[in-house]
Parts: C-alpha cells; structure tokens; sequence
C-alpha cells in the first residue's frame, strides 16, 4: 500500500537554491518539475524543461537547482509495500520524463496530501492507496510513451481540459470554431491538434461520446427516444436514429431492449 509521508505542491527556490542528497533517502521521493531544472542523478547529469517529473528510488544520490533562476516543482516523499508496486516503480525511477498531464498530476498530489491530513482515519489509507495509483499509473504510462511531439505544450492542458467539458455538456451543441476560439487558433489547425493530441478527429470523438452517453440514457432510463436525443444533443429523432445505428449497427430502441 502507497503511503504519504511529506510533500507540498508550488515550491519556490532562488537561483542559488540546491539540493544536495549524496546518500539519497530512505523513502521515494517524487518532484513534478515547473521551472527548468539541472539533475545530477546517481551520477548522470539531465537538463530538465518545466513539464517534466522524476522519481528517485530509495538510497539514490542525487542533487538538482535551477542555475538559470528560480526553481519550482510539486514534491512528494512516500512509500510503496507492495513488490508488484515496486517494480512498477523501478521502471521509472532515477530519470527524469516528460508527463503528459502536469496540471492533472498536481491535482492528485494535492489531493493525496488532504487525504492524509484530513480524511477520516477510517478510510483515509485507502483513499491515498487508491489516488496513488492512478498518479503512479500516470506517471509509468507518461515514461513509457515520451512526449508526443506533435501536439505542442501550450495547447495539451487546454485540449484535456476541453475535452472533460465536450463529456460533461454532451447535451450542447459544440461548434469547431467555438471551440478553436477557446485555444486562440483557426479552426482548421485546431482540427489538426484535437487529432495529433487524443489520435481521434474532433467531429468522430465527439459521435463517440455522444453515442455512449446515448447507451448510458438508453439502459438507465424509460425516456421516451425524443428525450434521450434531446439529451444526448441531437437536434432531431431521424439524425439520432441515423448516427446511433452507424455506430452500433443497431437501432436505440433494439439496444434498449438489448443492450450490447
């Protein structure tokens, strides 16, 4: 079972600032890297960009500052029981990686850290287990797959955070201009990031949560199909019929009767 032990999230060091570990800790140590960052890693020396995270293993050497001005990061000690947990550990541990979703990983960290203080003890090691590993899942598949290149940084938060909002308010109508409008880009080179970013064309994923959302209403609810159209943000029956069957290759009223 993960445990927490310290951390903070929105550190602040000045330029002069370093941290010196020549016999490492006793525990994991976590750091979600905001500014760019100098590495000296059990003897390897890393140039770290702001977005980046690293792990070190218990009894690693380690030192790391910002030579450049001010260093900041998110930081977290704790432990990891579990062999299976450990060695997914050891994958990613003593080398620093580019993550995928820093603003999310900062969520959970923040999150884990009030579950530790403040959560009722009846349930507070299992909400911190639980939030652990989906950080720790995060971070491994983050290592493994590298920064995808194409998407570029200052539009892969606001593309995560869109997409959540597409899900939420699947009832609306969502306009690929508006939506481009919300990033500062044309619409076609939005188009081009959306696809690079999740590897699925807006209007196709936009369908997909539609279409799922449409099974959810279908095998929760008796609403009459205008409803759920209407629900499901279909101005009309005979376009929601259409797109429904396209995508499932059955008709909303046979998967109500027949979910598949």
């Amino acid at each position: 079972m993960y445990r927490a032990i310290q951390g903070g999230c929105g550190a602040s060091h000045p330029g002069a600032y370093r941290m010196y570990r020549p016999e490492g800790l006793p525990n994991y140590v976590l750091l979600l890297i905001r500014s760019g960052g100098e590495f000296e890693i059990d003897g390897k020396y890393y140039q770290v960009q702001p977005g980046y995270a690293v792990i070190f293993s218990p009894g690693t050497p380690y030192s790391y500052g910002n030579p450049d001005g001010e260093y900041l990061d998110d930081w977290l000690h704790f432990e990891a029981g579990e062999d299976s947990r450990l060695r997914e550990l050891k994958r990613v541990s003593n080398r620093p990686f580019p993550v995928r979703d820093p603003g999310g990983c900062t969520a959970l960290i923040r999150q884990i850290l009030w579950e530790t203080s403040f959560a009722p003890e009846c349930c507070a090691a299992q909400n911190v287990d639980a939030l652990f590993t989906v950080l720790i899942n995060h971070l491994v598949s983050s290592c493994e797959e590298g920064m995808p290149e194409s998407a570029p940084d200052p539009y892969r938060e606001k593309l995560q955070t869109l997409r959540m909002e597409l899900k939420n308010s699947i009832a609306q109508r969502h306009d690929i201009r508006e939506c481009a409008g919300k990033l500062g880009v044309s619409a076609s080179y939005f188009q081009h990031l959306y696809k690079d970013c999740f590897g699925v064309p807006f209007q196709q994923d936009l369908i997909r949560m539609r279409v799922d959302y449409t099974r959810y209403i279908l095998t929760a609810t008796d609403l009459p199909m205008e409803q759920v159209a209407a629900l499901c943000g279909y101005a009309g029956t005979v376009h929601f019929y259409r797109q429904f069957k396209q995508v499932t290759g059955t008709t909303p009223a046979k998967y109500r009767k027949h979910p598949v």
